[in-house]
């Protein structure tokens, strides 16, 4: 039964971090690293794992965390 739970587990965090959170902030990401970079960057490197792909989830992480604080009104003027 444990074994059973464990894989449920891991296919619930394969799920999660790899299909939900990777395939979404990459997709954030990928414009502003592309105009950031005027095209060179990145590659065609979806899904490969690599540390430029971990790259341009954080910068989708960190643009997705910017425009949820503008819209919930953190930057009033």
């Amino acid at each position: 039964m444990d074994e059973l739970f464990s894989l449920v587990l891991r296919f619930i965090d394969y799920f999660i971090t790899e299909i939900l959170l990777g395939t979404f902030f990459y997709a954030i990401g990928w414009p502003f690293v592309k105009v950031a970079t005027l095209g060179k960057y990145p590659n065609s490197e979806w899904l490969s794992g690599s540390t430029k792909e971990a790259y341009v989830c954080c910068v989708g992480i960190v643009i997705f965390a910017i425009a949820l604080m503008a819209v919930l009104g953190q930057f009033k003027l």
